[in-house]
């Protein structure tokens, strides 16, 4: 054998090649030089050409060594740079076609298959920021291998209005099953709450109400100027952008009555009207009649 433990030696090495074959006068014959020659054949072939046009048949030890200057990847099967993976460029998706209820995006190289620890980065491209008071299926499809459903990270509970806003950037890991969101993709949302007084109607002259998600964490910002029809108004309420999952959420609010100083107001959620959040005065005193009656809310909860 040529080769052996990494080393060639060419097959008459035993008896000192043809020098040897000289001094035990041996001549020049047609039957050795077609040995020695069928040698290094073997030899060369058991080499790999640098332009590829073999492979090789077992690991390749480099010895310590590395590639260097390799062209970039493009298929599943083929070496990284160092500069693609920093890139990140097998997890990016790019921005999310589709819906907001049913994503799609493509990899590059395309995957085949879902598997659990896949991880992927995109920026949204349609946000939740008008449906979703309850917790629905919502869904990503990658390469047309299929829809798998977006969860929160903490409970594998479905997405709700405000998980992801359009524009955010979104990471998401394959678990098996679902794909879970492993950052914060929300960001503060226009919301339209319902407002009611206890009695009476209520015109509102200027609303500001913003909501923010974070997992099932919901954050609200309300304010309303408005103007009050009667004076047996004792409370207001708010319905809540999401559902919530408990009453144990954490609010302040201050409230005023057509044109009065701002004071401390009570707030507290309530079944009163659906899910809502009710406003009143600490001292349980009516809204007056009339124009300039303010309600400030910001507080949290935790939603379904």
């Amino acid at each position: 054998m040529p080769w052996a433990a990494g080393t060639y030696t060419k097959g008459n090495n035993g008896t000192g090649g043809w020098t040897g074959d000289a001094s035990l006068g041996i001549g020049i014959e047609a039957g050795r030089h077609d040995t020695q020659d069928n040698d290094f054949a073997t030899g060369i072939n058991q080499c790999l050409n640098k332009d590829g046009s073999n492979s090789a048949t077992g690991n390749l030890n480099l010895g310590g060594f590395k590639y260097t200057n390799a062209a970039a990847a493009t298929a599943r099967t083929d070496l990284a740079q160092v500069a693609q993976v920093q890139d990140g460029d097998y997890i990016w998706l790019g921005t999310t076609g589709g819906t907001a209820t049913a994503q799609t995006a493509t990899a590059t190289p395309a995957i085949t298959a879902y598997k659990a620890g896949q991880k992927f980065r995109m920026q949204i491209g349609s946000g939740l920021g008008s449906t979703g008071t309850v917790a629905t299926a919502h869904t990503i499809n990658i390469n047309s291998i299929g829809a798998k459903n977006i969860v929160n990270n903490e409970d594998s509970t479905n997405p709700t209005l405000g998980t992801w806003v359009a524009g955010a950037l979104m990471e998401l890991v394959y678990d098996g099953t679902n794909f879970r969101i492993t950052n914060d993709p929300g960001g503060w949302i226009t919301v339209t709450p319902t407002f009611t007084p206890s009695a009476g109607t209520a015109t509102a002259n200027t609303t500001y109400y913003y909501m923010r998600k974070r997992g099932r964490v919901v954050s609200i910002r309300y304010f309303i100027l408005w103007t009050q029809s009667v004076a047996s108004a004792t409370y207001v309420l708010f319905s809540h952008p999401v559902e919530w999952a408990e009453t144990g959420g954490t609010f302040a609010a201050q409230i005023c009555s057509a044109g009065g100083t701002p004071s401390a107001a009570s707030c507290y959620q309530t079944t009163t009207g659906g899910q809502s959040i009710i406003v009143r005065p600490y001292n349980f005193g009516n809204l007056l009649t009339g124009a300039g009656s303010i309600a400030i809310v910001t507080g949290d909860y935790y939603s379904v």
